[in-house]
C-alpha cells in the first residue's frame, strides 16, 4: 500500500524528519530510503541506532506516528496515480484484492479508510501476521492461503525492493511500479512488468483476457 497506492512514504518521512528534528537529529530522504517497506520493529531498531536510546528511540517512533496520523486525517496523503481507476477495472472484473504490508494493521486500516480505498479490498494483511517480514516469503505465503487462491492466479503489485524480493520468494509473478526507489535491474529483472504508474496496469490484464 505505502508508495504504490498511497503517497504515504513521504509522509512518513515528514514526520519522522520533523520529529527527530526537535529531538536535535538531522534525518534526510536518502536516510529514510533505508526504513521503506521493512516493517515498524525494524523502523523502532533503525531510530534507536540513530539516537542511541532505546527509550528515545520508541518516543520518537510514538511521537512520529501520532503526527503522521493528524496529518493523515488532515488529507495529506494522495491517492497514487491510475490507483483508483485499477481497482474500479478489478472491481468490475470480479477479481479479488488484498492489500500486503509490512505496517501495522491498525494503520493499514486506517489509512485505507480515510483515504477511502478500503472498500475496494477483500481483506488487509499485515506483517504482524507473520514471522518474518520481507524480503522473507512470509508474508505472500500468508495472502495465499487467506485467499484460497493459487500462485499461477496471482499477481503482486510492488515499488520496492524488499516486496519484490518478498513476492519472488513465493513464487509470484510480480508488476514494478518504482517509487522512492528505483531498483537495480537484477531486481527489476524479477518482475514480469515495470511500469511508471498503475494505470498503466489495466491493459496487461484487458490483454489477458484477450489471450485466455
Amino acid at each position: 500500500m505505502d508508495g504504490l497506492l498511497l503517497d504515504t512514504e513521504k509522509l512518513y518521512f515528514e514526520t519522522r524528519r520533523d520529529i527527530l528534528a526537535k529531538y536535535g537529529f538531522t534525518f534526510t530522504k536518502e536516510d529514510h530510503i533505508d526504513y521503506i517497506a521493512k516493517g515498524f520493529p525494524v523502523t523502532i531498531q533503525k531510530l534507536t541506532q540513530l539516537v542511541g536510546s532505546a527509550t528515545l528511540g520508541q518516543q520518537v517512533f510514538d511521537e512520529a506516528m501520532v503526527l503522521y496520523r493528524q496529518r493523515l486525517k488532515n488529507g495529506d496523503v494522495q491517492i497514487k496515480t491510475g490507483a483508483v481507476e485499477l481497482l474500479n477495472f478489478l472491481k468490475r472484473a470480479h477479481k479479488k484484492c488484498y492489500v500486503t504490508s509490512s505496517a501495522a494493521k491498525k494503520t493499514i486500516i486506517q489509512t485505507a479508510e480515510i483515504t477511502g480505498i478500503a472498500d475496494y479490498f477483500t481483506d488487509f494483511i499485515s506483517g504482524d501476521e507473520v514471522s518474518h517480514n520481507e524480503p522473507a516469503p512470509d508474508i505472500y505465503l500468508h495472502a495465499l492461503e487467506k485467499a484460497h487462491a493459487t500462485t499461477t492466479e496471482t499477481v503482486v503489485f510492488e515499488d520496492a525492493t524488499s516486496g519484490i524480493l518478498s513476492a519472488a520468494n513465493a513464487g509470484l509473478d510480480v508488476v514494478l511500479i518504482p517509487d522512492w526507489i528505483q531498483p537495480e535491474p537484477q531486481i527489476r529483472q524479477k518482475s514480469v512488468a515495470v511500469l511508471p504508474n498503475l494505470l498503466k496496469a489495466v491493459p496487461l490484464f484487458e490483454r489477458s483476457k484477450t489471450n485466455s
